[in-house]
């Protein structure tokens, strides 16, 4: 049945089909010649039709088609989504017949779409950030500052006139005469201040004494946001840049503030030099503010989480430095080395505007453990000021501070008993990051990828995965709760991290990050890679919408949260969050295949 949009009752084409993929990205002439082309077609309920050529919109209903569900604002036909559909609804659809949809299929906004894999359509969705500077985009080549050498028997009072004179920060040693080609020395205003004014060094030292060497450099082609994360990883305020061997500029954190004024910025080596504990929940207060800054200036969450990371990092480094100094008037010194290990999203260095406190404490001899109860209690209340809440589950060091021998035979009983909480608990410290001290964990690391070798473990492992099935409802619908909302975290993001975390074991990749354990240097593992692909491209997609909301939760005075009212999204959102669900749901489907099913 063919009708005009009078006839069907159907109105407003072009603001219907500009709230959807791909049709939104058409300028208003374009979508309008579209519309004049289109014929609106309604089929009942139960009847069939062939959807190899042409395009198909589906305006009002849901329809299958080789076994998905397609509800209204899904695009069928253009030689991707082929084969014969069928109304699961009474259904009103926008065809354009094969006879007059060559030229539209040809269109490049339209070819692109219905050509490209998920992950590529997910790439670049609009969630409503204002545009700026992207630090993801920009090189560092467009801000770096040129370099200022001096030479290596350089005195230190030539070297801080030579400072005072350029009005810079730092200064790199020519050291290529003695150590080689593109080797540098660095000193910086903080070296003159804590190792020769506090030292009581004269001032006709060398700098060859004082600085810091072989120097951290990186290629001057990397982009902003790399650099930024290479200097909050290694704690550098000042990066040289190479072009080859010869050295080509110097960055500093301040040449990023400018791309980001009220961004990360200084705000992690201010955390470490934090001097009390005021300060540090001071700063530490301000990072959810600061990282939603940064997605308003056009940033992607993945790149925002990688540097909030180093940013807790430092938090974490810094309350454990300020606790063990309150210790040492009763407990002296600590007994023995350790490891504070991170485990959860910020561990995977994926968290959004609200982490609590997920970690564990090994310790080299069960004598130590009073001094290391004292010491994360203490870190646990002062990150907890700091805006870091406790697990709910109560994973914390203070319930979990094992020797390394004790980890590695927690982990291994968990094996042995994959009962429904052992399974839990490996999905818990299956993604662990050590943020401070130097104990030696490879044994741990050792113990964690041999689960491999277990068979049944395994088998369980993967039917956890793929026991709590996406949000999707009748006919392929969104499903939410009664609050009529969608937990990003529990009902999306978990799931693929299950699945990350299941191919990393297959693969025997150690990193935490969802991002390494589903990216192409992965290793075979067991998903394919095309697919492993879609996954991350679904991943971050749910990163960057669950990031909108929380920063917009924050403007609002309201505390961030998962929760994603299914009256907030868009029609984009909506067609992009069905197909990550049902991506989950075939992964799900298949691994049930193979298992059995779920527990």
């Amino acid at each position: 049945m063919l009708g005009s949009a009078a006839q069907v009752g159907l109105h407003d084409h072009e603001r219907f089909l500009k709230r959807y993929p791909p049709f939104r990205t058409l300028d208003t002439p374009t979508l309008d010649r579209l519309v004049r082309a289109l014929q609106v077609v309604y089929r009942p309920r139960g009847s069939a039709f062939d959807v190899t050529g042409g395009l198909f919109v589906i305006r009002r209903g849901a329809v299958d088609l080789n076994g998905e569900h397609y509800a209204q604002g899904d695009t069928l036909g253009g030689g991707v989504r082929v084969g014969t559909a069928q109304a699961t609804t009474d259904a009103w659809l926008y065809v354009l017949p094969p006879e007059r949809a060559g030229e539209w299929l040809n269109h490049p906004a339209l070819h692109a779409f219905l050509s490209a894999q998920l992950s590529e359509r997910l790439s670049a969705p609009d969630l409503g950030a204002d545009t700026g500077a992207d630090l993801g985009r920009v090189p560092v080549s467009e801000i770096m500052q040129p370099p200022v050498l001096v030479p290596p028997d350089a005195s230190v009072q030539e070297a801080a006139t030579r400072m005072r004179d350029r009005r810079v920060s730092s200064l790199m040693v020519d050291l290529q005469g003695t150590h080689g080609p593109g080797q540098y020395g660095i000193i910086t205003d903080k070296d003159l201040r804590n190792r020769v004014l506090a030292g009581g060094l004269p001032s006709t030292t060398p700098v060859r004494e004082v600085m810091s060497a072989p120097a951290r450099t990186a290629p001057e082609d990397i982009t902003a946001v790399s650099a930024l994360n290479l200097m909050f990883r290694h704690n550098v305020r000042h990066l040289p840049l190479v072009r080859g061997a010869e050295l080509v500029g110097m960055l500093g954190t301040a040449d990023l503030l400018r791309l980001q004024t009220r961004g990360l910025g200084f705000v992690v080596p201010d955390l470490l030099d934090a001097p009390d504990a005021g300060t540090l929940v001071r700063l530490a207060r301000s990072l959810p503010a600061r990282a939603a800054h940064l997605y308003r200036s056009g940033q992607k969450a993945e790149a925002i989480a990688r540097q909030v990371s180093y940013a807790y990092d430092a938090l974490y480094r810094r309350a454990l430095e300020l606790t063990q100094a309150e210790l040492r008037g009763e407990w002296g010194e600590a007994p023995g080395p350790f490891a504070w290990v991170l485990l959860g999203s910020l561990a995977r260095r994926e968290s959004g505007l609200n982490p609590d406190q997920d970690h564990h404490l090994l310790i080299q001899s069960p004598e130590h453990r009073p001094y290391f109860q004292a010491l994360a209690r203490g870190v646990e209340a002062l990150l907890a000021e700091a805006g870091l809440p406790p697990c709910d589950g109560g994973v914390l060091a203070s319930n979990h501070l094992w020797t390394r021998e004790e980890y590695a035979a927690q982990l291994r009983s968990w094996f042995r008993v994959p009962d429904p909480q052992a399974l839990l608990n490996v999905t818990i410290y299956f993604d662990p990051r050590v943020v401070a001290g130097d104990l030696d964990v490879s044994e741990g690391l050792r113990v964690r990828l041999s689960a491999r070798h277990e068979p049944a473990f395994m088998g369980h492992l993967t039917r956890l995965a793929v026991s709590q099935r996406p949000p999707l409802g009748f006919l392929g619908r969104l499903h939410t709760g009664q609050d009529h909302a969608l937990d990003l975290k529990v009902q999306g993001l978990a799931r693929i991290i299950d699945l990350a975390r299941l191919q990393a074991l297959h693969a025997g990749e150690a990193g935490a990050s969802t991002f390494v354990r589903l990216g192409p240097g992965s290793g075979a593992g067991f998903l394919h890679p095309d697919t492993r692909a879609d996954l991350l491209g679904a991943y971050a997609y749910l990163l960057d919408l669950r990031l909108a909301h929380q920063t917009a939760q924050l403007e609002r005075g309201e505390t961030p949260g998962n929760r994603v009212p299914l009256a907030d999204l868009g029609g984009p959102q909506e067609v992009h969050l069905r197909e990550v669900f049902k991506l989950i749901g075939r992964v799900q489907a298949t691994l049930a295949a193979q298992t059995g099913g779920p527990l």
